[in-house]
């Protein structure tokens, strides 16, 4: 294989490379741009999600897609000014609510029993909690530093697993979930995380450069979380990837996993300090 990389590994470079311009493009210019990302990316991953979760219904799949357009279409047309750090974590908190108390065995059992549709709900809170916190972190800055900051740090999280999984191995971090993941995998996302977010503060002067490294930790840690609860949900279903749409990455929710939850942490983490704020 070219460079020496496995064939799934060439593949995951290719689409990186390819998809990278396309996505900081957009996330830098911001607006009604960014929203065009989120749009298609959201709309894609509600349409997995629903096959993913049994979801038949071409009714709830469209509502499930709507709900989540309008609520980031709202956030983007509020703007900075209007979109307080009081709304986002009412959202967050309003979303998150049918999210975790829907298991992925009760997800599995209703599409058992030919009941999924309740899913999409589920699906749109899980896409929906990650869409209006990127949107929201968007409108923290004038160039989206924080939205690739966090884009990175998930990144380093998946690359530093990857090859410090691969190359130390170990224990397994949750073997029941995902068998493939080591205790070493973590540190290494961990490791590299920390390190991108560091240069990232030091560079572009986001953040103090002496907490970065460990908020890029703590990312990290979250984006795992996250790529292990699509993987209970995947085992539950008894599916090895969401889709095929990215070559070497399955669908894009495996691709965008860790993702989806590092997004509602950080927004939660920049907004529960202006919320106190503006109590005070």
């Amino acid at each position: 294989m070219a460079f020496g990389l496995s064939e799934n590994l060439f593949k995951r470079v290719v689409s990186a490379v390819a998809l990278l311009p396309v996505v900081l493009g957009l996330v830098y210019m911001g607006g009604w741009w960014f929203f065009v990302l989120l749009a298609i990316g959201g709309a894609l991953m509600i349409a997995e999600w629903c096959d993913l979760t049994g979801v038949t219904s071409k009714k709830s799949r469209y509502i499930a897609t709507a709900l989540v357009l309008a609520l980031t279409g709202m956030m983007t047309f509020l703007g900075p000014e209007k979109s307080s750090a009081t709304t986002v974590a009412i959202m967050l908190f309003v979303l998150s609510a049918p999210m975790f108390s829907q298991s992925p065995a009760k997800l599995a059992k209703r599409a058992a029993a030919e009941t999924a549709s309740a899913n999409a709900q589920v699906g749109a809170a899980y896409v929906g909690l990650a869409l209006l916190s990127l949107t929201w972190l968007r409108a923290q800055d004038d160039n989206g530093l924080i939205v690739v900051w966090t884009f990175f740090a998930v990144w380093a999280m998946d690359v530093g697993g990857y090859f410090a999984g691969k190359g130390i191995g170990g224990p397994k971090l949750a073997p029941k979930l995902s068998p493939r993941k080591t205790w070493a995998g973590l540190i290494g996302g961990m490791v590299l995380a920390a390190v991108v977010s560091l240069a990232i503060s030091l560079w572009f002067g986001l953040g103090d450069p002496l907490l970065m490294p460990f908020a890029g930790a703590m990312v990290a840690v979250v984006a795992q979380l996250g790529d292990l609860y699509e993987s209970a949900v995947k085992r539950a279903m008894n599916k090895k990837d969401s889709g095929n749409l990215i070559p070497g990455h399955g669908g894009i929710l495996d691709r965008v996993d860790g993702l989806i939850f590092a997004a509602p942490v950080i927004a939660f983490a920049i907004a529960v300090p202006e919320l106190g704020m503006t109590n005070g």
